[in-house]
C-alpha cells in the first residue's frame, strides 16, 4: 500500500494548524483568565473561556486524528499530537514538530523555507 501523498495530506494539515493556533491562544487567554479570577479577583467568571476552549478542543482532536490517520502515524505520536492541545504553549511547539514530521515523510519542503 503506498504511503499518503502530499495531495492528501494538504487539507488535513491545515485545518490541524489553524486549530493548533486557535486552541493553544484560546487555552493562554482561559489561563490568564483563572489567574485574574483567582489570584487577582480581577474577573467574577472565567466558565464562557471553560466552554469555547472544551469544544474548540474536540475539533482540534477531530482534526490533529484526521492528519494523524491520513499520515498513519504510531500511536505515541497520536497521543503527543492530541494532549498538546491541553497545555499551554505545548500547541504551539507541537505545530511546528507536525509541519517539520509531514514535510520530512513526504519529502517536501515548508512554505517560506
Amino acid at each position: 500500500m503506498a504511503g499518503p501523498t502530499a495531495d492528501s495530506i494538504s487539507g488535513a494539515l491545515k485545518r490541524y494548524r489553524l486549530m493548533a493556533y486557535i486552541v493553544g491562544t484560546v487555552l493562554i487567554v482561559f489561563v490568564a483568565a483563572i489567574i485574574a479570577k483567582n489570584v487577582f479577583h480581577v474577573i467574577d467568571s472565567d466558565t464562557y473561556l471553560a466552554i469555547a476552549h472544551g469544544w474548540l478542543f474536540m475539533i482540534y482532536l477531530l482534526c490533529a486524528l484526521d492528519l494523524c490517520l491520513r499520515m498513519r502515524w504510531s500511536l505515541p505520536r497520536i497521543l503527543f499530537v492530541g494532549i498538546a492541545g491541553t497545555i499551554p504553549f505545548l500547541s504551539f511547539v507541537a505545530e511546528r514538530r507536525v509541519m517539520a514530521w509531514v514535510h520530512a515523510e513526504l519529502g517536501s519542503t515548508p512554505a517560506g523555507s
